[in-house]
């Protein structure tokens, strides 16, 4: 259970994102009574002020947005609120899952519980009672521009409070009448008065929530990456070096440290790759910057996804909502003093929500890029073509497209990813008969952001099958191809490659001679491979080879063409679970 009090200082305990996972995932929510206490308070202080000086206030006695310099009567200020909640419940689209709106409503509680918002403690008691009554508003997910807030999907939270719209209740999928539900639980319905409609829509809590969310599934997809670049690099036959410890503190950005380690240490003693390490063996100085530059690429990622968890935790514990209260220059214990400012306004946030998709950019091209290589003869060494099964005869391998296909999918997910990471929170459009003249955006993006994470998914989930099954074709060969070949007269001084060579030359120039006598020129190149002593010589390092494990479960080894679609669909899914870094090891992660 979260508990919300106080410190020493009189403020708030600050919340986590882990907290707000947590509550997003159907964990509880306490309130201690000083917090109620002193929301009541801070609310008689203010409704005491604006009695007594009739000025005009906004949110109070005043209208919203271009309506701020309309009064409104005395006895129509809670008609106001109710109001301003049904009005501004009108976005589209599906229904945002159940966690996303939990996480809003606790995001809300708790920037209404410090203080500064002028609301009783009804309004945050009400939040909380829905979410440890597992009641969750219907909010379409589309409509809000990220200022004044996100009125739209707060207004639809709103709305259930008081009664009206639909709700989810416990993890039923079919919306019932919020009225029933909150007479079912008991609850009574909430009853706004001045302002309190306003505090509760005024803020990018839906946003956040969905940046917040997004932050943890994007820090799993990571370490996936991490492992398919660890797997990758030991079936390409890649070098472990630019991974090392030490190399990466000459040039020493955070997130390349961590994920440069992180990569170091799956592929620890692996026997692939110390049966390779000599350069004499494979003939490779350099391997290509997909694997090489993996470190500096995903550790860029790690540190995009991590700047932006640091604002939205500031976001998590801010007041936001507009206008805020604080506290008399001449009686500090008095919170009457009433400012109209702009934390409402969800650029902070869009911003760093940008950097999920600059990652998501960014590590699909990565693992793409390898999947190009895996299906490419000429680059994947010795893999074969489209990684078909080698002990497949001629007549299988003919009509076999093996993994091709997968590679296509792999492109298109990425350029679709791409598609994604247009910068629109750039684009401001005016809103409010121009009041609101510059507006975030924040939402659309965060939308975008959680829509985008499955596809990255996918992407992931098509290397890991491709790395599986390029680490098995790998087992069964006995020896480690080279790049290195043999001159002619090195070819000529060994009989063993000179019987070979005359042989070739013999077959080939028969089958020429039976054509229509065109002149023709025979060039041979004759590679050297070398011989493994033992078996495991071609494994992985262990952390992978459970990962490989796993996989294999769910998409097994395409020894013929087959209908991929529903593995992969699963696959992808394992990846968002967190599977695969599970499989690895907590000592690894």
């Amino acid at each position: 259970m979260i508990t919300l009090k106080f410190q020493k200082d009189k403020k708030l305990y600050p919340i986590s994102p882990e907290d707000v996972l947590n509550v997003a995932n159907g964990g509880a929510v306490e309130v201690d009574q000083q917090v109620f206490d002193m929301l009541d308070e801070r609310r008689s202080q203010i409704a005491a002020k604006i009695q007594e000086t009739k000025e005009p206030a906004y949110g109070f006695n005043r209208g919203f947005g271009h309506n701020v310099d309309v009064p409104v009567p005395e006895n129509q200020l809670s008609a106001l609120q109710e109001n301003l909640i049904r009005s501004h419940a009108c976005c589209v689209g599906e229904p945002a899952p159940v966690e996303v709106v939990r996480a809003t409503m606790f995001l809300r509680a708790v920037s209404l519980a410090r203080g500064h918002s002028g609301v009783r403690s009804d309004a945050v008691r009400m939040l909380t009672e829905m979410l440890n009554h597992q009641i969750t508003p219907l909010v379409p997910m589309l409509g809000s521009v990220g200022a004044s807030g996100d009125l739209g999907p707060m207004s639809h939270i709103a709305l259930a409070m008081i009664g009206e719209g639909s709700v989810f209740v416990n993890d039923s999928d079919e919306p019932v009448r919020a009225s029933d539900a909150l007479q079912d639980a008991g609850l009574s319905f909430f009853r706004p008065e001045m302002k309190e409609g306003l505090s509760l829509t005024n803020g990018v809590q839906y946003s956040n929530a969905l940046g917040i969310l997004s932050y943890f599934k994007l820090r799993d997809l990571l370490r996936t990456a991490a492992i398919t670049t660890a797997i990758s690099a030991q079936v390409m036959l890649a070098a472990d070096t630019p991974f090392r410890p030490g190399f990466h503190e000459l040039r020493p950005h955070n997130g390349a440290l961590k994920m440069a380690d992180l990569i170091w240490k799956l592929m620890k003693d692996s026997p692939i790759r110390k049966a390779h390490v000599p350069y004499k063996i494979d003939g490779e100085i350099q391997d290509p910057y997909s694997i090489r530059c993996a470190g500096q690429i995903l550790g860029t990622c790690y540190d995009l996804i991590e700047s932006a968890r640091t604002t939205l935790e500031i976001e998590a514990n801010s007041v936001t909502d507009n206008p805020l209260l604080l506290a008399d220059e001449k009686h500090p214990d008095q919170f009457t003093e009433i400012i109209s400012g702009g934390h409402f306004h969800g650029m902070p946030v869009a911003v760093k929500l940008y950097n999920f998709m600059q990652a998501m950019g960014i590590i699909s091209r990565l693992s793409n890029m390898r999947c190009a290589r895996y299906v490419d003869e000429g680059r994947n060494k010795g893999l074969g073509a489209d990684l078909k099964w080698p002990e497949s005869d001629d007549d299988e391998a003919a009509i076999s497209s093996g993994m091709m296909l997968s590679e296509y999918t792999s492109a298109a997910l990425t350029n679709q990813i791409w598609g994604a990471c247009m910068p629109t929170h750039l684009f401001s459009l005016s809103t409010d008969a121009g009041q609101e003249d510059h507006v975030s955006m924040s939402a659309g993006l965060a939308v975008r952001v959680w829509e985008t994470i499955p596809r990255l998914a996918e992407v992931l989930a098509i290397e890991l099958a491709m790395c599986s099954q390029a680490a098995a074709i790998r087992k069964i060969h006995d020896h480690i191809p080279s790049k290195i070949t043999l001159s002619d007269e090195e070819v000529r001084e060994t009989k063993s490659a000179r019987e070979s060579y005359d042989a070739a030359l013999k077959k080939s120039l028969e089958k020429r001679l039976r054509e229509k006598g065109e002149g023709f020129r025979v060039r041979l190149d004759v590679r050297l491979e070398h011989i493994l002593k033992e078996r495991h010589q071609t494994w992985l390092s262990r952390p992978c080879e459970k990962v490989v494990e796993e996989v294999m479960k769910i998409f097994p080894l395409v020894k013929k063409d087959r209908c991929m679609a529903g593995e992969l669909k699963k696959l992808a899914h394992a990846v968002i679970q967190g599977k695969f870094a599970e499989a690895a090891g907590q000592d690894i992660f």
